[in-house]
């Protein structure tokens, strides 16, 4: 029997399958905390296979495109128990709530080298939007860089100038709808809502928060978040510059300061990675000894439909947070 529950139910499990199915991204139980308290419409489902966790899915609007007609969504079944119905169990409760917030489609991510998550996508009419190549930087023997930036322009961090928060967020909603996308530019939404979800939560480290200033002017900035804390891995979460100060090393001088504070603070390794469409972005890690990972894939596709839902193999139930009532999914 498959049941679907809250991934509240056990969100130390939830955490563990994603990270053991995605390989290249450490989930962290209190990072899926933060999501289900900053980002819209957000729901995640733990999937169990007689009583034992196997799958993990969340879904949600998808975050800085929310005009976007697809929900963003994720769902992670462990290689053992493939094939099975987990899998379908979970994309028919993620396309349910997507109908809900009134999207057609799912937005998804995967990598490139998990056979049977490539497979399950193909079969069910998903397609590759977007690629991007990651990159990990072991530092262990990493080259310390050097710094070089403009005249009259410095880095301080948000952690020394909380109060430069408003001018990160001026550049961020300057520079998301420069990102490349696929239907949607991406937005940093409201103030409040960027530095709840940006500036906040077991991710942020505001000492690793670099900011470019001229004259008290923001520049641009650039983020390290952590993935695993407890590894020593952190995460590139965004670099970006103002449009008028782009192509004067700004980019490349906010990027070797996090590869220095992440030397001096004994991690182990830093990753990334860039829409293979982002020449800019990629021409500064090229800068650095970054070395590839499997990159991901982007896809996008239909929602489940019903009857496809009731004719899948197996039996599934989905139990509601609030108590143990069923109906099949």
């Amino acid at each position: 029997m498959i049941e679907l529950v809250a991934g509240t139910t056990d969100t130390s499990a939830a955490a563990r399958i994603m990270t053991t199915v995605r390989r290249w991204i450490v989930i962290e139980p209190e990072a899926i905390e933060h999501s289900r308290a900053t980002i819209p419409m957000f729901r995640d489902w733990l999937a169990l296979l007689d009583g034992d966790p196997v799958g993990a899915g969340s879904c949600s609007l998808n975050l800085g495109m929310e005009e976007d007609t697809a929900a963003f969504a994720v769902a992670c079944v462990l290689d053992q128990v493939r094939g099975r119905g987990v899998g379908t169990a979970l994309y028919g409760q993620l396309s349910t709530h997507a109908r809900s917030l009134g999207k057609s489609e799912l937005m998804t991510w995967g990598y490139e080298d998990d056979a049977g998550g490539v497979a399950f996508a193909e079969r069910h009419g998903f397609v590759v939007v977007t690629r991007k190549p990651a990159l990990r930087l072991v530092l262990d023997d990493c080259p310390r860089p050097t710094v070089d930036l403009p005249e009259d322009v410095v880095i301080t961090t948000l952690a020394e100038t909380p109060e430069l928060v408003q001018g990160v967020w001026e550049t961020a909603s300057e520079a998301m709808p420069d990102i490349p996308y696929y239907t949607v530019p991406m937005s940093a939404g409201p103030l409040e809502e960027f530095a709840a979800r940006s500036f906040a939560g077991p991710r942020f480290i505001p000492e690793a928060t670099f900011v470019a200033v001229r004259e008290g002017e923001v520049l641009g900035y650039a983020q390290l978040t952590w993935m695993s804390r407890a590894a020593g891995i952190a995460d590139h979460a965004m670099l970006a510059v103002r449009r008028a100060w782009r192509g004067r090393g700004i980019a490349k001088a906010l990027k070797a300061r996090q590869i220095m504070w992440a030397l001096d603070n004994g991690l182990t390794e830093l990753r990334t990675g860039n829409d293979e469409r982002n020449a800019s972005a990629r021409a500064v890690n090229a800068n650095f000894a970054y070395t590839p990972l499997p990159d991901q894939v982007g896809y996008r596709g239909p929602l489940l439909a019903s009857e496809s839902r009731r004719s899948a193999t197996g039996r599934s139930r989905v139990i509601p947070e609030h108590g143990r009532n069923e109906h099949p999914a």
